[in-house]
């Protein structure tokens, strides 16, 4: 589809935005994800009691410690006099307060204290283009995408030339590294068991026609418009350039189209090729030029004016009569030598 660019054009592109973390992986709440004890969690118990004499106390302390409680495959942990004592998909104090049901009537008012001091069951993984791939565990207080990809080493490329894909269970997006930064609601709190890969893979557009540097061009900023773009290809060529021919070719999401009210009827892997065309022989184009932002993989076109045309074709005529006519010449120099 051909879609000529006004300021309705511009004004409903511009307030699109691709479908990022924040629609994806929605949550019912914008809380961080409760912290959660899981298999393979190994737990530090303490236990105190108010008098002496009691099940934990001795001559130098009313208490005792368990610093490695390992939960194990079913989901326990086994402390003594407690016993056996589900502990999985539970918190802490939640724990802490079956654990003092359990000595009720045994222990002198006992109370517990329950941390974690290794999360193997809370944990996510990065990998790809960070400085220290890994798997890595999510804090009590929740950590969000850009807390780990910090907590990872960084990005070893600059952020508007980083992917970063986003995995959580059978669900998947894409999202630029600047745009995550740029947008808050992008960076969403991590779960455990979510997946995270970054990918080093530039922007990049494709600028042909007449202008003066035709050529593959990688985004020098998070954001370019139509009119850098031409400026990056040295600008229009005046003797060549059809100033009301400056073209943007890409392969369009149906939604978008649907929303600036496009009709279409092909579709190339979910996407519809589309060219947008804008007018620069008038003065207020160069305004939607330069709010028309490009895509990665787009590709700007300008086309030659109609008298370039006239001037190749000529040029080609040119060139056969001259080659003719130098025949003709050397013809006539051979008969003269042959006289």
């Amino acid at each position: 589809v051909i879609v000529d660019v006004d300021a309705k054009i511009v004004h409903t592109l511009g307030g699109l935005h691709p479908i990022g973390f924040n629609n994806r992986f929605i949550r019912r709440t914008k809380a961080a994800p409760r912290s959660t004890i899981g298999v393979g969690d190994v737990l530090a118990v303490t236990i105190w009691e108010a008098g002496e004499g009691g099940l934990f106390s001795n001559q130098t302390s009313k208490s005792a410690t368990f610093p490695e409680v390992v939960v194990d495959r079913k989901g326990t942990i086994s402390l003594p006099y407690a016993g056996v004592i589900k502990v999985a998909s539970r918190t802490p104090q939640a724990v802490q307060k079956r654990i003092i049901k359990r000595l009720e009537g045994q222990a002198i008012r006992p109370q517990v204290m329950v941390t974690t001091v290794k999360n193997e069951h809370n944990t996510i993984v990065v990998n790809g283009d960070v400085a220290k791939p890994g798997r890595y565990p999510i804090s009590l207080d929740g950590d969000r995408l850009l807390d780990v990809i910090a907590s990872a080493g960084g990005t070893k490329f600059p952020a508007r030339e980083t992917y970063v894909t986003f995995i959580r269970g059978d669900k998947q997006a894409q999202q630029l590294v600047t745009n995550v930064i740029e947008d808050t609601s992008e960076n969403i709190y991590v779960t455990r068991g979510d997946r995270i890969y970054l990918s080093h893979d530039p922007k990049r557009y494709t600028v042909l026609g007449a202008v003066t540097k035709p050529g593959i061009y990688v985004f020098q900023s998070a954001r370019i418009n139509v009119l850098e773009a031409v400026a990056s290809a040295g600008g229009l060529l005046d003797s060549r350039a059809d100033s009301s021919g400056l073209f943007v070719f890409r392969y369009e999401r149906p939604a978008t189209l649907d929303r600036i009210g496009v009709k279409y009827t092909r579709e190339i892997n979910g996407r519809v090729p589309t060219i947008y065309r804008i007018d620069m022989s008038h003065a207020k184009s160069y305004f939607y030029a330069q709010s028309f932002l490009l895509q990665d993989k787009d590709s700007v076109f300008v086309s030659n004016a109609k008298g370039v045309e006239v001037y190749k074709m000529l040029r080609i005529v040119n060139a056969a009569t001259s080659s003719v006519g130098n025949i003709v010449g050397a013809g006539k120099r051979i008969d003269r030598w042959d006289d």
